[in-house]
């Protein structure tokens, strides 16, 4: 049978070609009716079978076969060789068939539709001798455009469905992921949610959820018909919480706002907000003369007709003492809720709150999940590194990902002076800029409250929901330029082991901005890991202060002292600029030790570490260069600089009491030795040498002094004892 109608189709090809129903000798005669008459029944029958085998058969549905293509050239052809051939005003016609077939089928076959078109069309021409070679130019462009149009449509609907095709296979892999995964019945599984997964853990709850609730809604419908049903739920959305609409049914469900749409506070209260707040049943029994808004209702669009709702039933659903959804109802005629009917919708609320319950758990369990991967990733980074600043830079953005905020600010315990200081480290919506800078404890008043607090009763967390319009006003910082409006805080004291370390502030500028979930297991949990690294990094800050610095003075020491200076020569050699050392040594200091003791002599070591500290520009560097003896490193100073600052740290120490001591007060005097480069030398590496030079000059000299090297090179003199 399949041979006959290609046989058959073939045939009705060369019909075609051979252009019979233009021919003078087949118009108007009884023969050339009957002939058309078998054409059309034959035509109809080849229509008919290629259907039926189509139909009843595997094949797809898309592409087009090719023999409805044949099909359709030919009965194309019949209907332009009826209206005049090659005369015909219906040519056009032809575009429109050629765009609906290509749209169907695939480049190959679209090309095969206009080859078959215009050979039947051309063939005819010439048999029937319409073939007219002036108008040669309009049969190129006629051909040239038609295959144009046809492959240009193929090519772009196969592009289409290609991307429809991937996303649903996409779609149908998620599905079967989402069917496949069941994080409910073994926890160890949580280890292995990835992203895809947990996507198909909320594929798979949401699909649930939308499936039961229009269920449920169906089946209430059955009980109390109705013009509408709708079903909100509060969501957990930036900017707090709101009422979603989740589920409806509806006679007029164009004029419904789609479902996942959120009631805004910004666009005013609603009356599902109202029943939410009041927490119970709300039955308006006629809204004819209340000049409801349908708006109002909180369901309906702005660009709707007005409907003529009548009635209106609220009900709220509460579960652990919290509203979590509202079910509406509405009515076309007035008192449509009796009060029986109340009592039975209100009857379904523990089916709602059973299925929303269980909704939420699969979705708390994937959030849960997606919280244990990044606090996994971020206890990597955790032990990443023992520069803490280094560190938090790392681990905040990923705190982010986590619990959204608009301020973020670490702050490390210091000690200067002695006193304990708090030290900005990290910042995230700040200025990175005010990194580093110091304040103390007192300076705070949020800091200072929660240290208090914890030593009163080892309370480490702080939180406010909504500071309102005093959040410029908290005193959470000393800087102005730390002070914003923020409406929400969550800080948390780091310590570890009974140690007091340091503060991390979390801020936002929305109210309640952080959960309980967020503060007490998120943060709670991550920020006594950060404690401990904050304990781990200032242990290896102080084992690195101790082989850098001086331990009496809390100057780098000799060995440091001497690196800095490498570093610095090789700056210099790159670019040459002015540098001075002074080297300093404490007058007649044995003797001090000798009357006074060492623990006195001591003292005076501190007080010049005091005084130099106080005195020498941040720039520069300082060190116990041994025993009684002081080094600075001038930075960019040239000789009369470096006199100067020489001079102006004698006189303070001249001036300056060190200790009372049994006969009376300590004063303790310092010469000063003063080299620069390249004034003095442009041998670097001889600097020190040239400054001990200078040291030993002002020694020689009376001491109490500042001697420059180029002085010192003019008056050598024999060595004196300190």
């Amino acid at each position: 049978m399949r041979k006959f109608v290609d046989l058959s189709l073939g045939a009705y090809a060369v019909i075609s070609c051979l252009g019979l129903f233009v021919k003078p000798g087949l118009s108007g005669s009884a023969l050339s009716l009957v002939a058309l008459y078998c054409w059309i029944a034959g035509y109809l029958f080849l229509v008919f079978r290629i259907s039926y085998e189509f139909i009843f058969s595997d094949l797809p549905i898309l592409p087009v076969p090719f023999r409805f293509i044949v099909l359709g050239v030919i009965f194309m052809n019949f209907i332009i060789q009826l209206t005049g051939g090659a005369l015909s005003t219906l040519w056009s016609a032809y575009y429109l068939f050629a765009v609906v077939f290509a749209a169907l089928s695939r480049p190959p076959q679209a090309a095969l539709m206009v080859l078959a078109i215009l050979s039947v069309e051309l063939a005819s021409l010439f048999i029937t001798g319409q073939f007219d070679a002036a108008r040669g130019n309009a049969y190129a462009g006629f051909g040239l455009s038609l295959a144009a149009v046809s492959l240009a449509t193929s090519f772009i609907m196969n592009s289409i469905q290609k991307g429809a095709d991937q996303a649903k296979d996409a779609h149908d892999r998620l599905v079967a992921k989402a069917e496949a995964v069941n994080p409910l019945s073994d926890p160890a599984k949580l280890e292995s949610l990835t992203q895809e997964s947990r996507q198909a853990v909320n594929l798979k709850a949401a699909r649930e959820r939308e499936i039961s609730f229009n269920g449920l809604l169906e089946m209430i419908y059955e009980f109390v018909p109705a013009h509408t049903y709708v079903l909100f739920l509060k969501e957990r959305r930036e900017g707090g919480e709101h009422f979603v609409l989740r589920a409806c049914k509806s006679m007029n469900a164009h004029a419904v706002l789609p479902v996942g749409t959120a009631l805004e506070p910004s666009n005013g209260r609603t009356l599902i907000d109202i029943c939410a707040d009041r927490r119970q049943p709300q039955y308006l029994s006629d809204l004819a003369g209340m000049s409801v808004p349908l708006t109002s209702l909180g369901y309906y669009g702005e660009d709707v007709r007005n409907i003529p709702i009548r009635s209106l039933l609220m009900i709220p659903f509460v579960h652990k003492d919290s509203v979590i959804a509202v079910l509406a109802v509405d009515n076309l005629e007035a008192g449509a809720f009796s009060f029986e009917t109340q009592d039975m919708l209100d009857r379904f609320s523990p089916f709602f709150v059973q299925l929303i319950e269980r909704t939420q758990m699969l979705l708390d369990l994937d959030t849960r999940a997606a919280h244990f991967g990044t606090l996994h990733a971020i206890s990597t980074d955790l032990n990443s590194s023992l520069k803490f600043g280094e560190i938090m830079g790392k681990t905040i953005p990923q705190v982010k990902s986590v619990v959204p905020f608009d301020f973020c600010a670490c702050v490390l315990k210091t000690e200067i002076e002695g006193k304990t200081h708090l030290k900005l480290v990290a910042l995230d919506g700040y200025d990175t800029a005010l990194a580093g800078r110091t304040f103390s404890i007192e300076e705070s008043a949020v800091v200072s409250y929660m240290h208090k607090h914890w030593q009163e009763s080892g309370i480490t967390n702080f939180a406010t929901a909504d500071y309102g319009d005093r959040g410029k006003d908290i005193g959470l910082f000393p800087f102005k330029e730390l002070q914003k409006p923020i409406r929400s805080l969550f800080g948390k004291l780091l310590v570890a082991n009974q140690e007091f370390l340091g503060v991390f502030f979390l801020a936002s500028l929305r109210p309640d901005a952080f959960s309980e979930y967020q503060r007490e297991y998120l943060l709670d949990t991550l920020m006594n890991q950060v404690a401990m690294v904050a304990s781990n990094s200032l242990l290896h800050q102080r084992i690195e202060d101790l082989a850098r610095t001086d331990g009496l003075t809390g100057l780098l020491n000799h060995r440091t002292f001497m690196g800095k200076l490498a570093e610095k020569y090789r700056e210099l050699e790159r670019t040459p600029r002015p540098f001075s050392i002074l080297l300093m040594d404490i007058d007649k200091f044995k003797l001090v030790n000798d009357k006074y003791g060492h623990p006195i002599g001591d003292i005076a070591i501190k007080a010049v570490g005091r005084i130099l500290l106080e005195t020498i520009r941040g720039t520069d560097f300082v060190a116990r260069y041994g025993g009684e003896e002081f080094a600075v490193g001038m930075v960019e100073t040239d000789r009369k600089g470096a006199e100067q600052m020489a001079e102006r740290v004698r006189s303070i120490m001249e001036r300056t009491v060190v200790t009372r001591v049994y006969d009376g007060e300590l004063k303790c005097t310092l010469s000063i030795g003063v080299v620069s480069f390249p004034e003095d030398t442009d041998d670097r590496a001889g600097l020190v040498t040239m400054a001990d030079e200078a040291l030993y000059h002002a020694k020689r000299n009376g001491r109490n002094r500042v001697s420059l090297y180029h002085d010192a090179v003019k008056d050598p003199s024999p060595s004196v004892q300190s």
